[in-house]
């Protein structure tokens, strides 16, 4: 079990995916990404969710809802679980799906963007490589989470605001140009 660490569902706790290669995003890095961005009143698209973790501590901060993705039955079943018990399932779509697939192809638009891939697949780049400009709303704000050794590849449409490190995670914080 994972503790939300701020907000409306602060001290909460959810369900983790019953899959060992899940990697969570530390209680240090949540926080650290809610403090440099306001996701309240905006909608909030957590790529390779995993157990909604970010999305539902987004959700908990004010988000108006959104969406979670990930190509893991196990992880919809789990982030599908975690939202009902908090009551807010109505507040967001889970799309099993490829991440690329997804930002290629859907006609939503979201306010902010996260991504936390697995490491080391180089999967961020993809997604960045073939994100639609329009599914980010304008002002948008793209949050990856990599390896401190990824270097970000920038698509035209975005200017990175902030690089932070927290011990092996790197946090690249972006908006829309």
């Amino acid at each position: 079990m994972i503790r939300i660490t701020g907000g409306k569902f602060r001290g909460r706790m959810i369900r983790e995916v019953p899959d060992r290669r899940t990697r969570y995003t530390s209680s240090v890095v949540r926080q650290a990404i809610f403090n440099m961005i306001d996701v309240r009143g905006k909608s909030f698209l957590d790529l390779f969710c995993g157990s909604c973790l970010v999305l539902i501590e987004a959700i908990s901060r004010g988000a108006v809802g959104g969406a979670g993705v990930d190509v893991s039955g196990r992880a919809i079943s789990t982030c599908r679980e975690n939202l009902r018990n908090l009551g807010v399932i109505d507040l967001v779509k889970l799309y099993k799906t490829d991440a690329v697939r997804f930002v290629r192809s859907r006609g939503e638009s979201f306010d902010v963007i996260f991504m936390d891939p697995p490491y080391g697949l180089r999967l961020s780049d993809r997604v960045l490589k073939n994100m639609r400009e329009d599914i980010l709303k304008d002002g948008g704000i793209v949050i990856v989470e990599e390896e401190k050794r990824w270097k970000v590849i920038v698509p035209e449409f975005l200017e990175v605001l902030s690089e932070r490190v927290y011990g092996d995670t790197k946090l690249v914080v972006m908006r829309k140009v």
